[in-house]
């Protein structure tokens, strides 16, 4: 992992979150010059999100105005990070009306969709477009899938790694557990899983973007360090 260039893993972090391209039928590119964005048919902050923007102070605002207007009535999420440009974006973007609605820590280290969509807060329609995505796209973006059980009952939480192409980095992607079996240590035995094949892999470093309320402390005593930090804007619909 000392090979690795911290800029490059604070990249991998912002740009993960948009590593799955278009897929015919659910998604499509959201087809603005210097900023990265999916647009599906579910309206929810997460199926339809952008980011990673590079963009100059003077075409700034218009070109926020233009995104709204490529959504339309559709709910978005807006996420920006370190290399986002202009720096003072985010303000822009609550200027327009969005609302600064998560904080993410971006660490390192050297199912069905209703369980899925339960365990992580999130509606099944927005699970099960992430989880078609992957399907549609797995001969251009190598992943796993993992999920956990007590006793061997039914499955109780599920996680996902991603192996980003020409890299020796892989990204623990979402991973969550039904509330009521957490505080269990199944979310410590799933990063530890992944990370364990990731190794065999031959992948050498591991990124995450941990919610700070919730996966960021529990890694940190894993021993990812963080890197970066990323903020999500949503639009008001």
């Amino acid at each position: 992992m000392n090979a690795i260039v911290e800029r490059d893993l604070v990249e991998a972090i912002e740009s993960t979150l948009f590593i799955y391209p278009a897929a015919s039928g659910l998604s499509h590119d959201l087809g603005i010059p210097g900023l990265r964005g999916r647009v599906t048919k579910v309206s929810h902050p997460m199926s339809n999100l952008c980011g990673d923007a590079r963009f100059s102070e003077r075409e700034a605002d218009s070109l926020v105005a233009k995104v709204k207007q490529r959504y339309g009535d559709l709910a978005f999420g807006w996420v920006t990070g370190p290399s986002t440009r202009p720096a003072d974006l985010p303000l822009r973007l609550e200027a327009a009306g969005l609302r600064n609605v998560d904080s993410v820590a971006g660490l390192v280290l050297g199912v069905s969709s209703e369980m899925m969509a339960k365990a992580y807060g999130l509606p099944v329609a927005v699970m099960r477009l992430f989880n078609e995505l992957v399907a549609a796209t797995s001969d251009r973006v190598r992943s796993r899938a993992y999920v956990a059980s007590l006793d061997g009952d039914q499955p109780v939480a599920w996680s996902y790694l991603v192996y980003l192409p020409d890299s020796p980095t892989v990204l623990l992607g979402g991973a969550a557990t039904l509330e009521e079996y957490r505080g269990h240590g199944i979310y410590t035995a799933l990063v530890a899983r992944r990370l364990a094949d990731a190794r065999v892999d031959g992948r050498t470093a591991a990124v995450i973007q941990g919610d700070r309320k919730t996966s960021a402390p529990i890694c940190a005593k894993l021993g990812f360090r963080e890197i970066c930090g990323l903020e999500m804007f949503a639009s008001a619909h």
